[in-house]
């Protein structure tokens, strides 16, 4: 390779990098430029069943998931919680039970005892019905609503950068992207810390079309 034909390489391979880099440079801008509306016709959301949730006070679902042994004379289960799992769980929950080494013979059960200890707490669990013959652990799904906060589904988040946001609709057939700060994460819902006021609308299956048609069309 002569000596001119490898600067003209090396300066082609400069030229590429610095268009690469200005591309996402340009990309990184419209991320996070959430000021742009996105405009979506009535035949596009009718086509994705486009679908709108408010953002509301609501109870979060959580599901805390242990293993326990079981009493061979009864069917109460004892088990283990860590201290970050012990604060959502109390008497009455309900709970699905079942053993590891069949986990189609799904179980309900109840909360009947939890004992606060230096490391997090002990529950006990009274299954409803018989135990599965020959069986002594089972795993527990305890299920629990720690509290009432502001929270949006979900399908409405989107992460993109390490930031979260959601599309809030400020008028029919128009969408603002917004950035969120969450919380605690549920089955269904996160709690938001900031970012929305309850009673906006959120969009949530079909989310992801209306932030890809936004960043196509480079708003």
């Amino acid at each position: 390779m002569t000596p001119s034909l490898r600067r003209a390489i090396v300066a082609l391979t400069l030229v590429l990098w610095g268009a690469a880099a200005f591309a996402q440079s340009i990309r990184d801008r419209i991320r996070l430029s959430p000021d742009k509306l996105t405009p979506i016709t009535e035949e596009q959301a009718s086509e994705l069943t486009l679908t709108l949730n408010d953002a509301a006070v609501r109870p979060i679902q959580v599901w805390v998931r242990t293993a326990g042994r079981i009493d061979g004379s009864s069917r109460t289960i004892t088990a283990s919680l860590p201290a970050d799992d012990a604060g959502y769980v109390k008497v009455g929950q309900r709970v699905r039970a079942f053993p590891p080494e069949s986990r189609s013979s799904m179980f309900q059960a109840k909360v009947t005892r939890v004992a606060p200890g230096d490391d997090g707490a002990t529950v006990t669990v009274v299954l409803s019905g018989p135990p599965h013959a020959g069986s002594t652990r089972y795993v527990l799904e305890i299920v629990t609503e720690p509290l009432e906060v502001l929270s949006v589904p979900n399908e409405a988040i989107i992460e993109a950068n390490g930031h979260h946001m959601v599309y809030v609709q400020v008028d029919k057939g128009r969408y603002l992207p917004r950035e969120i700060q969450l919380g605690l994460q549920g089955e269904l819902y996160t709690q938001v810390l900031e970012g929305l006021r309850a009673g906006e609308q959120v969009v949530t299956l079909g989310s992801f079309f209306v932030d890809s048609d936004r960043k196509l069309k480079g708003l």
